[in-house]
């Protein structure tokens, strides 16, 4: 025989480990923008829930015919798309576990904002 040897394996050039979606800086970037897309809308449109008291006559016991009321529905939405617009950024600028933590965090203030707000309006 002219080569005694065994024939070698085929060797893959494709590695077998191949980065998740969420680890890339794609999947980071696409993620945050649409977080910071949902806080924007949340901040622009819930404070318009404030009309609801439009309607509201004096003794009227409806809760958003109170002052109070009327504070937290105009005013929470813009805090939480604040925090939510800190915790997207911090989230697509770290690389880390607390950059995920931070991205996976980042709806939630925006949507307890619409849950306490559409609760208040519809009691």
């Amino acid at each position: 025989m002219i080569n005694d040897q065994a024939p070698a394996a085929p060797s893959s050039s494709v590695p077998d480990a191949t980065p998740s979606v969420t680890g890339s800086a794609a999947g980071r970037i696409v993620g945050g923008l649409l977080v910071l897309a949902f806080a924007g809308m949340t901040g622009l449109f819930a404070p318009f829930l404030v009309m609801a008291s439009d309607g509201c006559n004096e003794g009227d016991a409806r809760t958003i015919c109170s002052v109070g009321a009327q504070q937290v529905v105009g005013n929470l939405p813009v805090i939480a798309a604040f925090v939510a617009a800190l915790l997207a950024v911090m989230g697509m600028g770290s690389r880390g576990t607390a950059g995920r933590v931070c991205l996976l965090a980042a709806p939630f203030p925006p949507a307890l904002a619409w849950v306490v707000s559409l609760a208040i309006v519809g009691a």
